[in-house]
């Protein structure tokens, strides 16, 4: 799946890497960690701070090698309010398994909220 098919559009973009960590707020949101090409490779919530999500998958090898589906190299993401984070999350990752047949590459477990 493409990142651009996810609904809601994330507004936001910037690198997946230590570089560019800072540039992520401290606020709630869900967020998705794409290919170069936009192939969305994971999809994740964060209910305090995406900043700090982001830095535990930056500090996660798994997530920064190469998948069989490619390598993470954009982070899209969306701000949202807390009540929202679940339902969105949610919504992606049903996007992502009825479009590609499963759940994203990176992601591995399916907890119905």
């Amino acid at each position: 799946m493409n990142v651009d098919r996810l609904r809601p559009l994330p507004n936001h973009k910037t690198r997946f890497a230590w570089s560019h960590h800072v540039t992520v707020p401290e606020r709630t949101g869900c967020y998705a960690l794409a290919t170069y090409e936009g192939n969305v490779l994971y999809v994740g919530l964060a209910t305090t701070s995406i900043r700090d999500r982001v830095g535990v998958h930056l500090d996660t090898r798994e997530k920064r090698i190469p998948s069989s589906r490619g390598a993470a190299y954009w982070l899209y993401y969306i701000l949202c309010e807390p009540a929202e984070v679940g339902p969105v999350e949610r919504g992606w990752m049903n996007q992502a398994i009825l479009e590609d047949g499963d759940k994203p590459a990176l992601n591995k477990i399916y907890s119905p909220l």
